[in-house]
């Protein structure tokens, strides 16, 4: 039976009825995904974050657990680094949106984690190694590529001299990430509490390690052991933010409530420098510049900007440590 042109609007306003239903309930899964507003990355928040979380509800259908989408991330980024090594700008355009959808992934499992309550310190240490292995994979191909390709200015092919510059250039990359994940941390702890689990600190996983049961799994053990020398690294380069945190610990609650505050309100105008530090920026650096067959640039980047930005990171966040660990312990004054 033919439909009446009343019965067609009506038809049409449930349709964008449930269109806007759809669209609200899953900007309030967006929200609801997010870490706080503080330390969302604006190119996530505005490009990634509507896009993954239907992939996210996707997901979450089929029964993947956030650790299975963060496995699947690794397996897309490094095939998309592995078309990096061809001089072919169209094959390396594949191997750039192979690593855009693979970020889309680790966005996915974030989300899935938060929407799940799955959260752990496990998937969060994975999810920084396969971050650190796809970049690991980038760095790699790379290299590669770059050994047949000529010293800019010279004749002279770059050959097994351009591993010295890789090398290093991951090395610093590996201490910015590590720190920038640091302050993101300490941040988050700061603006949700200390029950928050966004901050590891090497004491507590000291004694997680000492108190594992001599039958735990072999992997168990392993992975606990790379934590503590990851946090214990990002703990050195940070020692204001250990004896604020050691004192706010043995002076009780009460008096992290008025430091939190403080705290977070100070750090909110560098907290964005851990977002430039981390992946967007640096990565599409390296696209374009790959792109435009100009990678070799990319290097000094690493080495020059990005390394001043997180030196100055940590004199910034290393200062509000200071002035609150001298203004509200009374042992701290100097």
């Amino acid at each position: 039976m033919e439909l009446i042109p009343k019965d067609k609007r009506i038809i049409k306003r449930v349709k964008a009825w449930e269109h806007r239903s759809l669209l609200e309930r899953v900007s309030e899964d967006i929200k609801a995904a997010r870490k706080s507003g503080d330390t969302d990355d604006p190119v996530e928040t505005f490009l990634y974050d509507p896009v993954a979380i239907k992939m996210t509800h996707g997901f979450i259908k089929a029964g993947w657990s956030a650790n299975a989408v963060t496995c699947l991330s690794l397996v897309v980024g490094v095939a998309g680094s592995v078309l990096f090594y061809p001089q072919n700008r169209w094959i390396n355009l594949i191997g750039i949106f192979m690593e855009i959808f693979a970020v889309l992934l680790d966005c996915c499992d974030g989300q899935i984690a938060r929407l799940t309550h799955t959260s752990s310190q496990m998937g969060r240490f994975l999810d920084g190694l396969v971050d650190t292995t796809n970049f690991l994979a980038v760095y790699i191909f790379l290299g590669l590529r770059m050994m047949k390709e000529t010293i800019p200015f010279t004749n002279r092919p770059w050959s097994f001299y351009i591993w010295a510059i890789v090398l290093v250039t991951m090395l610093f990359h590996a201490g910015q990430s590590r720190m920038a994940d640091y302050y993101r941390g300490l941040h988050l702890y700061f603006l949700h509490g200390r029950s928050s689990a966004s901050l590891a600190r090497t004491k507590d996983l000291k004694a997680e390690l000492a108190a594992l049961p001599k039958n735990s799994p072999l992997y168990e053990r392993i992975y606990r052991i790379f934590y503590l020398i990851y946090t214990d690294s990002q703990e050195k380069r940070a020692p204001w933010a250990q004896r604020l945190l050691d004192a706010l610990e043995s002076k009780g609650t009460v008096l992290t409530e008025d430091v939190s505050e403080e705290y977070v309100q100070k750090s909110r105008r560098y907290i964005q420098l851990t977002n430039v530090l981390t992946y967007h920026p640096r990565a599409y650096a390296l696209y374009l510049l790959l792109f435009l067959g100009l990678h070799v640039y990319y290097f000094p980047i690493v080495l020059i900007v990005l390394e001043a930005v997180k030196w100055f990171m940590i004199i910034r966040y290393e200062t509000i440590a200071k002035d609150l660990y001298q203004h509200y312990c009374s042992d701290g004054r100097q």
